[in-house]
């Protein structure tokens, strides 16, 4: 039998010994002298090497962002890489259990206003928001695909220059944790304390009527709305809705730049219709208009349009096919989430595996990918990544698996490096300000790949990408960005070798 015939045999027999002398002695032993041999085998030595990677940026857009976790609006200027516009594209959605305006007499429309709960801000909160609220001219199908190029028509300007700030503040009960009770209706529960804590929504006026010193703020269409909903006669439904105002726009005014905000796709995010009854004392809840919320088979549907204008060497990436090398004195590569910008990393070294393979046996593989220190003030780190193949093209390299084809990622240890579903993740350490990196287990893959496993093509280069194009779960859109110290990647490879 040949060393690739029994490659798996002697992979399984062989690690348990070497790995763990590896770890505690190589560079300081020669490794021949580890005396690993087995009974009745072959003398082997193990050894392990850093095999340098050289690394550039590459974009595959465009992005997935329809229905995804969060939606992003706003205006973000980055010299390193340009500026990105983002704009949401909503869909509105009745709750047929909400109390309507029809159940009380003579009720009067106060305001409406836009929230929106966020949880990041890209650039500063410091400075209130500025955006336009547009209809759409009609729903987003559920038949139709949207993404970050998507576009759809716009309809009437129903709030222009819109203002918010992000820094607002509110005061919630919480427990005091002292031991003593109160009795609320005959209850015992624990005594509060009154606390300031932010408030992390966006307000966004779409009409106001005058009152004291707050100034009119019309709009014949949520007048109309109104209307509808206090109408005695007629039930509201999502047809009334849909007929009266089709979809929603908010996108960042034009003289607005200064940050783009992560908005949460949940309950929380609403059109508030405030109305008081007319000669009545007790003021009821508001009526609620949902966008946006991912709860549900039937939840509305959103998508985030995302643009950007990049400033040079990073305009080259329009075309799909062009790489950015990394240039002084940063030295580094990016990879950031929304923009679809991706680390294609080319490791020259594997030829070397590939020539010296018969007998050889990979113990591990572990990619180390640093951060270049302090450089993500604005953009957050991703907190993992995942690792693509890449055609010459810069394309990623596809499969078929059941009959449907699927792009082609590294896959976990010990999963099928033929398949989907099971990718391997990197972990993302932050050790100090100065010592933060990626790592990623890559056994399975690189003993798929010297031995030509991987069923199709060996690929051209990898790529290092923030996460999962195609999520069959649910997908998080943010503009999480690392810049990678491109100069100190390395793929480490521990192996086994026949003397």
């Amino acid at each position: 039998m040949n060393w690739l015939a029994s490659s798996a045999f002697r992979v399984a027999s062989v690690s348990l010994f070497s790995t763990a002398l590896l770890f505690a002695t190589a560079g300081c032993e020669d490794p021949n002298e580890l005396g690993v041999e087995l009974p009745g085998t072959t003398p082997i030595n193990t050894e392990y090497r850093d095999f340098p990677v050289t690394a550039s940026t590459v974009r595959q857009s465009p992005v997935e962002t329809l229905n995804s976790t969060r939606f992003l609006v706003g205006r973000v200027q980055d010299t390193k890489v340009g500026t990105t516009t983002a704009k949401a594209f909503l869909n509105l959605q009745v709750l047929t259990a909400a109390t309507l305006p029809s159940q009380f007499t003579d009720p009067i429309l106060d305001s409406v206003v836009v929230v929106a709960g966020f949880d990041q801000v890209y650039g500063s909160s410091a400075s209130p928001v500025s955006f336009d609220v547009y209809a759409l001219t009609s729903p987003l199908s559920e038949r139709a695909t949207y993404n970050s190029a998507s576009n759809v028509p716009l309809g009437s300007l129903i709030g222009a220059g819109r203002k918010s700030s992000l820094t607002r503040t509110k005061v919630e009960q919480q427990s005091n944790g002292l031991k003593t009770k109160i009795l609320v209706n005959g209850v015992s529960v624990d005594s509060t304390t009154a606390v300031t804590v932010p408030d992390r929504t966006a307000r966004l006026t779409l009409y106001r009527k005058a009152a004291g010193s707050l100034s009119e703020v019309p709009s014949a269409l949520m007048q109309s709305i109104f209307t509808a909903l206090k109408d005695k006669n007629t039930s509201f439904t999502q047809t009334t809705l849909n007929n009266l105002w089709k979809g929603m726009a908010i996108v960042p005014s034009d003289n607005f730049t200064g940050a783009v905000v992560g908005f949460n796709r949940t309950l929380e995010s609403r059109v508030l219709f405030y109305y008081h009854i007319n000669g009545a004392d007790v003021t009821p809840e508001p009526y609620q208009i949902f966008f946006g919320n991912s709860t549900g088979a039937n939840a509305a549907r959103v998508f985030t349009q995302l643009q950007t204008a990049f400033v040079a060497p990073f305009d080259q990436l329009t075309d799909p096919t062009k790489s950015v090398a990394p240039s002084a004195p940063d030295q580094v590569a990016y990879m950031q989430e929304g923009l679809g910008l991706g680390t294609k990393l080319v490791i020259p070294g594997l030829a070397d595996l590939l020539a010296n393979s018969q007998g050889l046996a990979i113990n591990r593989a572990e990619l180390i990918v640093p951060l270049k220190p302090f450089t993500n003030v604005v953009f957050p780190a991703p907190k993992q990544a995942v690792v693509y193949e890449l055609g010459a093209d810069n394309k990623i390299l596809q499969r078929t698996v059941n009959i449907s084809p699927v792009e082609r990622l590294v896959q976990a240890d010990g999963a099928n490096q033929q398949g989907a579903g099971t990718n391997a993740t990197a972990a993302f350490y932050d050790i100090s300000p100065t010592n933060k990196y990626y790592s990623i287990s890559m056994t399975s893959y690189l003993q798929s790949y010297v031995y030509d496993l991987l069923g199709g093509e060996r690929p051209a280069a990898l790529m290092f990408y923030p996460v999962v194009r195609y999520s069959t779960t649910s997908l998080d859109l943010s503009l999480n960005r690392a810049a990678l110290d491109a100069q100190n990647i390395k793929l480490r490879v521990y192996f086994s070798k026949l003397r």
